[in-house]
This record gives C-alpha cells, sequence and structure tokens, in this order.
C-alpha cells in the first residue's frame, strides 16, 4: 500500500512537471525577421514566441528555436516588424458611417461604375446606405453622372438606398429605393430642394439644390444593429493601416456599449481608448461610475475632454496675435471657469483629462487653469494631454516640462495650416508653427494622431510619419522643409504612434513595445523604414497586423 501510494505521488510529481513545461510552450513563434522592438535598448531581435495573446520570450532565431521546437511557426521573411501604431485621434463610428462612402474621380463607363456599386452592395446589409461622391467632369461622356438615373442604378443596387452626388453637392441621382426611403415625391419636395420629372410626370431620381445638406440632416442615423455591423467592418478596416488602437473622443454611451457587446462576442478587433466630451450631456455620470480599464483587453473608458478653441484654418484657434483680416481677436470656446470645472470633477474621479488648444492664447489658459489644479490637488500621475497643440509661447513650453503634459499634435492638419498661415496671420509666425522637437525636448513624449475620418484626413500612420520626420506635404516636390529644426526623427516619430502613445493611454506596461509580458500585438512592414530614404514612406505597405499573436489582417 506504501508502495502504491509513494508511486502515485511520483506519477502525479512527474505530471505536474509535464503539464506546466507544456503550459510554458508558446501558441506560434513568428521568427526570421528584423524585430524593432522599442524597448528601453532599443532593441532589434529576430524572433517573439507568443502564449495567450501576450509575449512570452523576445530573441534571436537560435534562442527562440532552442526553447521551443515543435511549435506552429511563421516566417517573417526578413521584414521590418513594428509594434502596433496608436492613432492619438480618431473616430470610429464615424469612419464606420462613411465605409460605404465611394469617393471617385472618374470612371470610364456606366458599366464600370455600376460594379463599384454592386460590389459595396455586397459588403453592407440593405439598411446601409450607399453613396457615391463623383469628382469628375459634368460636360463629359462616358466620365460622367449626366447619364445616369434611377432606373440604371435600381440595376446595380435594387435592395440598397444609393445616391451619385457632384463635387459641389449641389446635384444628385437616386435609385428608387432611395426615393422612397426618403418619401420624396413631385408635389411634396423640400424646401431647396427640386427634382426631374419622367415623361409620366414621376420623379426620374434627379435632385438639384441643397443637396448635401439635405442628405446629412436625413441619413446619417442608423439602428443599433446596423450600426453594430458597420463598427464590426471598421475595426476589421482599420487593420489594414496597421492601427492596434484609437483614442477616441466622439462616443457615446450608445456607442461604447455597441462596442463592449461586439467584444462580448468576439466581433471587434482593435482596442478603443474612450474620450469623454465635456460637451456631452452624461458626462456626469460616466464620472461618477469611475473608469473602465482594458475591458476584455479591448476597451478602455477613463478618459475626457474639452475643446478650448477650434480650428486654425477656420481662424477659430484662439491666438495672441490677431488674424489679417479680423477686427477682434478668435473667442475661446471655453472660459478658464469651463476648464477648472472638468479638471476638478475629472481628477476626483481619477480620469485623465484632454484638453484641446491649438492657440497660443488657448494653450497659455489651459495651463493656466491646470497648474493652479496641480497646487491644490497634487495629482502626481495625471497624464494631462494637451491635444492639436499648433502654436505656444516659450514660456509656455517650459510650463509643458514642468506640468509633465503630454502634447498630442496633428503632423497632417498642422502641415496643411503652413501653407495658409500667410493669409491668415503674419508670415514672420511661421517658426511658431508645430514646435514637435521643442515639445518632445519639454515634456519627454509627443503622439500623434490623423483626426481621422474628419475633413478627409489621412488614417495611414506611415504618413503622418512622413509629416512627423518631413514637414512638407507629400505633394511638395521641393526641397524645402517647413521649419525643420522641428522635424522629429524616424525613430521619434515611431515612438510618438507605439509607445509613447501607450503611455499616453496609461498602457504602458502592456502595449507600445515588444517585449515578455506585453499583448503581442505588431505589425509586418514591406520596407525597413529605419533604414530608406523619408520620401519612400509614402510607397511602404503593411503586409500583415498580428493583434493578440494571431495575423488579423494579411494583404493580397
Amino acid at each position: 500500500m506504501k508502495k502504491l501510494f509513494i508511486h502515485n505521488i511520483i506519477v502525479a510529481i512527474i505530471a505536474i512537471f509535464v503539464f506546466v513545461g507544456c503550459s510554458k510552450n508558446p501558441d506560434v513563434v513568428y521568427y526570421n525577421g528584423k524585430i524593432y522592438t522599442l524597448d528601453d535598448k532599443n532593441t532589434i531581435a529576430e524572433a517573439i514566441a507568443v502564449k495567450d495573446g501576450k509575449i512570452l520570450s523576445v530573441g534571436t532565431n537560435k534562442e527562440i528555436k532552442d526553447n521551443y521546437s515543435d511549435v506552429k511557426s511563421i516566417d517573417l521573411e526578413g521584414k521590418c516588424v513594428l509594434p502596433g501604431f496608436i492613432d492619438a485621434e480618431g473616430s470610429i463610428t464615424h469612419y464606420a458611417e462613411n465605409l460605404s462612402t465611394i469617393l471617385l474621380e472618374k470612371y470610364n463607363s456606366t458599366e464600370e461604375l455600376g460594379k463599384i456599386i454592386e460590389e459595396y452592395c455586397k459588403k453592407f446589409n440593405k439598411d446601409v446606405w450607399i453613396k457615391v461622391y463623383f469628382f469628375g467632369k459634368y460636360e463629359s461622356n462616358d466620365d460622367s453622372i449626366a447619364n445616369l438615373d434611377k432606373s440604371k442604378l435600381d440595376v446595380f443596387a435594387p435592395d440598397h438606398n444609393v445616391y451619385v452626388m457632384n463635387r459641389e453637392g449641389s446635384m444628385a441621382v437616386l435609385n428608387s429605393k432611395a426615393l422612397n426611403t426618403l418619401k420624396l415625391k413631385p408635389d411634396l419636395l423640400p424646401d431647396g430642394i427640386e427634382a426631374g420629372l419622367d415623361e409620366n410626370d414621376e420623379l426620374d431620381g434627379w435632385i438639384t439644390g441643397d443637396v448635401r445638406d439635405y442628405f446629412s440632416k436625413r441619413i446619417n442615423s442608423y439602428s443599433r444593429e446596423t450600426m453594430a455591423s458597420l463598427l464590426e467592418i471598421a475595426s476589421k478596416e482599420i487593420l489594414k493601416w496597421g492601427i492596434v488602437e484609437v483614442r477616441d473622443r466622439n462616443l457615446t454611451k450608445e456607442s461604447i456599449n455597441i462596442i463592449r457587446n461586439l467584444i462580448d462576442s468576439n466581433k471587434f478587433t482593435i482596442k478603443i481608448y474612450a474620450i469623454i466630451s465635456y460637451e456631452y450631456d452624461l458626462i456626469n455620470e460616466f464620472l461618477a461610475k469611475g473608469i473602465e480599464k482594458d475591458y476584455k483587453g479591448k476597451l478602455s473608458v477613463r478618459a475626457v475632454s474639452i475643446d478650448v478653441d477650434g480650428a486654425f484654418e477656420f481662424k477659430l484657434a484662439e491666438m495672441f496675435d490677431k488674424y489679417k483680416d479680423s477686427p477682434n481677436f478668435a473667442p475661446a470656446f471655453k472660459t478658464e471657469e469651463d476648464v477648472d470645472d472638468l479638471l476638478n470633477k475629472a481628477f476626483k474621479s481619477e480620469f485623465q483629462v484632454n484638453i484641446k488648444a491649438v492657440g497660443d492664447k488657448a494653450v497659455n489658459m489651459s495651463l493656466n487653469s491646470l497648474e493652479k489644479h496641480l497646487k491644490q490637488q497634487n495629482y502626481e500621475n495625471h497624464r494631462t494631454v494637451l491635444e492639436n497643440v499648433q502654436f505656444i509661447k516659450q514660456n509656455d513650453l517650459k510650463r509643458i516640462k514642468e506640468l509633465k503634459v503630454i502634447p498630442s499634435i496633428r503632423p497632417e492638419v498642422c502641415i496643411d495650416d503652413a501653407y495658409i498661415l500667410s493669409r491668415l496671420i503674419d508670415s514672420s509666425l511661421i517658426n511658431n508653427l508645430g514646435l514637435w522637437k521643442s515639445l518632445l525636448n519639454n515634456s519627454g513624449y509627443i503622439v500623434a494622431g490623423s483626426d481621422f475620418p474628419f475633413e478627409n484626413r489621412t488614417i495611414n500612420p506611415l504618413i503622418q510619419i512622413f509629416y512627423l520626420t518631413m514637414r512638407k506635404d507629400i505633394d511638395d516636390k521641393s526641397n524645402e522643409r517647413i521649419n525643420p529644426s522641428e522635424c522629429l526623427s524616424i525613430e521619434e516619430a515611431i515612438k510618438a504612434y507605439t509607445i509613447w502613445a501607450a503611455y499616453a493611454c496609461f498602457d504602458e506596461e502592456y502595449r507600445g513595445s515588444l517585449e515578455k509580458g506585453k499583448y503581442a500585438d505588431f505589425i509586418v512592414l514591406s520596407d525597413d523604414i529605419f533604414n530608406i530614404k523619408p520620401e519612400s514612406l509614402l510607397n511602404v505597405k503593411v503586409l500583415k497586423t498580428i493583434i493578440n499573436g494571431t495575423v488579423m489582417f494579411e494583404s493580397k
């Protein structure tokens, strides 16, 4: 009996060791890559072992293969590997709503247009509008919407709502379902809209007038089920840009709940860092509920935002210097008291605060308020983000460091504004625009975002990195740069989209670099972007996007 007992103990111990040994084996190994880990030593590795969605180990091909045999392996074929990109500002819901939008500069025949529309109809359920914006010449023959009518669109899309609108938004042609959905009738047309009639005095599908405004007020609201289907598709589409996380300041309680349900159903691929707007009626409800950290590895709700001013191109940035053709300074959207109110509420609930301040006067006022509150509450790890910073005074640069503020910039927006600056304010102030390097040197961090899809901003992080490193428009063929001393290096630009962006989300422990214990979220690129000319960034492609160790996107 005693021998049997000892035998059983030995068997149990062996079983435990076998189980533990097996549990340490990775689910998958990625090898033969040039892996920029972005750890503290900027280690370049060759292989990554992944277990349960997280990185088990990083090392050379030999180290990983010697430690783990008989494991599923994926050859990276010597390609450049980076941590997945984190966009500092984008709107997943607006992006989802725009997925069914087709932008066309030209098409060669009506049949070709029909094939494009048919393909889009296959991607979306019947409640989704297929919206075509055509930028071609009206007077041409084949490359024109002049040849369309509802009957032709009915053939392409009998079950979906479809319209084709011109660049100016002054005319559009609709299919029969869209006419019925909008309840358009010859004898009952809304103000500002005129309609074409056929030989039977029925609507032929053409409408003219303030068409863009008419559509925007009537077709931007989808049911919860349709919005869920669009968000599921959007989360997959975003992966093709190498983006694994988005900081989103346009979410509502409803959209957050839809995303949470998609996560529960394993239908949402990327991570969302939700930032609740001060303008949102339910902000106090979110603050009272408290922060939500990394729900199932996909959703965090722990930040609030306030817009102190607006876009420089529309003369809404609050500046110390006057705009050329304006007798008065641009007024701020919010007062210092508003910022005080949000800071007070947010700090008590341990929410992060994001302050949009474009102009130097808005930045100054925001820092004044933050400085006052930090003296009162001594909140060490506040990680307040100053968003969309385009102008800042030298004295306030120093305060960025003192107050431990994280500057967040919009590279494309800033470069666009550089080309119109002299029309708005004194051209000598060009050297005060987009002080990216100075902001980084003072803060120690800088993050970047695209503001997609607003104003058709470029979502592609590689193009945004081009702006960060080159400081000129992608179509500018000259060798001149805008204030070149403020360019970021390629390493800094990449960190603005990875490890520093993770820090801005309180997430650097689990994301932003490729190290043991972190989520295995990384991308494979067609070129080694550390060793190419900056101009070549425009041609680099994302080959794979890996989420939790699984390939979720692969280019064809």
